[in-house]
């Protein structure tokens, strides 16, 4: 059998890894890669494939369940940082936002997490006022002020909810 360059076997090293190239394509590479450094340190310095579908899915899973988790921290605090200045009412568009990122986190639970979260957040933004201003919010006004965005907050939460159970059900038809 004829042996490979190797061009053509660093072109077949990705295949072979992802496990998409024919057995003689597998099997060139792997003699090849018996007789050539360049190559071997190529093929081996490469992870290896990832064969099970599931396990990869679960990955692509993980790693956007993050990104939705810093995504709703970042407007939770971007959110409440405009409290106590003139672009406040930016957060009629930011909280509903929150709750419908909450929503694809934790479904229905987020009816109550999202203002919980908004809660916790809240407080200790107001002592330490991020914004720097020296004005701090006193209980009551923090306390309504989370409360009209939770209200915000579950609109967002609704509105995903229903278009996540009008979508299923289009599906389902």
């Amino acid at each position: 059998m004829n042996e490979i360059t190797c061009g053509l076997c660093m072109d077949l090293i990705p295949l072979v890894r992802d496990g998409i190239a024919s057995g003689e394509s597998r099997d060139a590479v792997e003699r090849h890669v018996q007789s050539c450094a360049a190559c071997r340190k190529l093929y081996s310095g490469a992870p290896p494939p990832t064969s099970d579908p599931e396990k990869a899915f679960r990955q692509f899973r993980q790693q956007a369940r993050l990104f939705y988790i810093m995504l709703m921290a970042f407007g939770i605090f971007f959110g409440l940082g405009l409290t106590g200045g003139s672009e406040l009412f930016y957060n009629s568009l930011i909280m509903p936002v929150i709750g419908g990122l909450g929503y694809v986190l934790f479904r229905w639970k987020a009816a109550y997490r999202v203002p919980v979260l908004l809660l916790l957040a809240h407080g200790p933004m107001n002592v330490f006022r991020l914004a720097g201003e020296p004005e701090r919010l006193d209980g009551y006004s923090l306390l309504m002020w989370t409360a009209i965005y939770s209200v915000f907050a579950l609109t967002g939460v609704l509105i995903a909810g229903l278009l996540h159970f009008a979508f299923r059900k289009e599906r389902e038809v």
